[in-house]
Formats: structure tokens, C-alpha cells, sequence
């Protein structure tokens, strides 16, 4: 993993590559309007959203239904040795 951020809002998505959206789940292979290819995990509406970017650029965008994006924000950097 090369970084992990929180962010607002998840990138426009123009279609849908392999995967599948209900109303607040998003979960599989996306394009975006900028034409890039991204990952989503997204289980719920709730913000922020936790964005990890790979070593090889990519991009995977992820949100939990149950806990704190926060927390689990945290709990990535802490594993990463990455201090706030």
C-alpha cells in the first residue's frame, strides 16, 4: 500500500465495469468520468470515505456499514507505521 487518505466523496463514475449499486452499496469495478478504473467498497453513504492508493497507482475506494470510517482510518495508518 502506498498511501491511505480520507476523502468526502467518491469520483463521478461514468459505468460500471464488473460489479454492482443499490442505493448506498457500490461494490466491484468502476470507471470514472476521468476514464480511470477504481475498486469500490462502499457499504453504506456515510462520510468520510477511506481512499488507498496502491504502490502501482491504483485506486480503491472503501466505507463501512457497521464502524467508524475513522477508526478504521486509523487503524490502517497505525499497521502502515504511518503516526497522524
Amino acid at each position: 500500500m502506498k498511501s491511505v487518505e480520507l476523502i468526502n466523496h467518491i469520483p463521478k463514475i461514468s459505468t460500471k465495469i464488473n460489479g454492482f449499486a443499490l442505493e448506498t452499496i457500490k461494490k466491484g469495478y468502476f470507471r470514472t468520468a476521468q476514464d480511470e478504473k477504481v475498486t469500490l467498497l462502499i457499504n453504506s453513504d456515510s462520510s468520510p470515505i477511506i481512499l488507498l492508493i496502491t504502490k502501482d497507482k491504483y485506486k480503491i475506494y472503501y466505507s463501512s456499514k457497521n464502524k467508524s470510517n475513522e477508526k478504521i482510518f486509523i487503524e490502517i495508518r497505525s499497521k502502515m507505521g504511518i503516526s497522524r
